[in-house]
């Protein structure tokens, strides 16, 4: 069955356009968030990572509730990215548990992004998030290489094995050998996992075709800048928009 959140459905036909959101200060955050909606965006990302006043528990829940509020129809994604894969903080374990789980009890995000490999019981973490309401995304990031075929399917599945509600592959090519192979890999695992929400992407100007090939490949989301991209090779949202659709309208024939 596909994943449905505010009545979007996610993994069927043209993949979501997902903009993130990596501002530090909350009037900036807010009026980003405002202006997206209007143009009818239909998920955003909020990077906490970026924001000046994670760490302090009640502007925390204060900003959460401001988003949840101002998109009532248009689906939020909460990730606090580490400076690990590629984000903007350096936390440890503990800190980074007890912020997502505050988030899930904020029951704010419609989504909530889990660095995978990066706790040491991921799945119950997973299953802790998902007890206060929240859905997740197991994610991994690699920002040096592309691992190997092997090694990225396998950590895709453990991944799902995991039961989180989608899972996040991104990967840094070299050649355009690494890009094929990513693609490669998506088509496999949703192969075999055809009920598995899957967001796949090769980074930087040699996985740019990532971005714009899912619905061919099976990676059901794909991100999109607005004015600051938060990962090398974002295209920008509105060019995105246009791209999917021409794809989408030959593709369906």
């Amino acid at each position: 069955m596909p994943l449905i959140i505010k009545g979007k459905m996610i993994d069927r036909g043209t993949p979501m356009i997902c903009v993130p959101v990596v501002h530090s200060k909350k009037a900036d955050i807010i009026e980003s968030v405002d202006a997206l909606v209007d143009a009818g965006v239909e998920m955003i990302e909020w990077r906490a990572d970026f924001y000046e006043a994670l760490l302090d528990e009640e502007e925390l829940r204060e900003m959460l509730q401001i988003l949840r509020n101002k998109t009532a129809e248009t689906i939020l994604l909460v990730t606090v990215r580490t400076d690990a894969e590629g984000g903007n903080v350096h936390l440890e374990e503990e800190a980074r548990i007890a912020l997502l789980e505050q988030m899930a009890k904020c029951h704010c995000a419609d989504l909530i992004d889990v660095e995978y490999f990066t706790y040491r019981d991921p799945k119950s973490l997973i299953h802790t998030l998902q007890m206060h309401g929240a859905l997740v995304i197991a994610s991994h990031h690699n920002f040096t290489k592309t691992p190997s075929t092997e090694e990225m399917l396998q950590r895709l599945e453990t991944m799902a094995e995991a039961d989180a509600d989608m899972v996040k592959l991104a990967v840094m090519p070299q050649k355009i050998k690494d890009l094929l192979d990513l693609l490669e890999v998506t088509e496999e695992f949703k192969f075999r996992n055809k009920d598995v929400p899957l967001v796949t992407m090769s980074m930087g100007r040699i996985g740019m075709l990532s971005r714009i090939s899912g619905e061919i490949f099976g990676s059901c989301v794909t991100f999109g800048a607005d004015h600051v991209a938060s990962a090398p090779g974002q295209l920008n949202h509105k060019d995105l928009e246009e791209t999917l659709a021409v794809i989408h309208r030959y593709y369906e024939v």
